[in-house]
């Protein structure tokens, strides 16, 4: 038994299966209820017969408060079956910086017993290469991707520029 939801601008990747309760992006769907309650209805009859362990995935980047109604409502019904000694856990993804979303965590984690693991993911702007340049005809510093630092090579404007250090 397992369910896959593809992803939207407005709502998750969902992927549902034994040992695993998976959402990833956005969750702002228009529809709420029609949303969250196929997820619901595959919770509640998966918990009829859970695995050993249920790892729960959760890297939502932006929650609207309908969505955190439901996901709080969500891991309340899986908290029951938790305390009922169904080993499972939380792990809980955020971008280093986005201070809105480990505080969601923290705030739902306060409301159930299920562990919490919180994993901080580096941000798509981290995780390019980026050089420090000084523009040698204004003096000023900045940090650019090596990508637009080929685009100015291939260019032919690299004599205008001085790296400094790889960022």
């Amino acid at each position: 038994m397992s369910l896959t939801i593809k992803k939207t601008l407005e709502t998750p990747y969902v992927h549902l299966k034994d040992g695993l309760i998976k959402m990833e992006g956005r969750s702002m769907p228009e529809n709420v209820l029609l949303f969250y309650n196929q997820i619901d209805e595959w919770i509640n009859e998966y918990l009829k017969n859970p695995a050993g362990f249920t790892k729960i995935d959760l890297f939502l980047s932006y929650l609207n408060s309908c969505s955190t109604k439901h996901i709080c409502e969500m891991l309340k019904v899986l908290n029951a079956k938790y305390l009922k000694g169904t080993d499972m856990k939380v792990y809980w993804t955020y971008e280093d910086g986005d201070d809105s979303t480990l505080e969601a965590g923290n705030d739902l984690e306060s409301m159930v017993d299920i562990p919490f693991e919180y994993i901080m993911r580096e941000t798509t702007r981290q995780q390019k290469k980026r050089l420090k340049v000084k523009n040698l005809t204004t003096g000023k510093v900045g940090e650019i991707t090596q990508k637009y630092w080929e685009t100015i090579i291939r260019n032919g404007h690299e004599k205008d520029f001085e790296v400094l250090e790889m960022v």
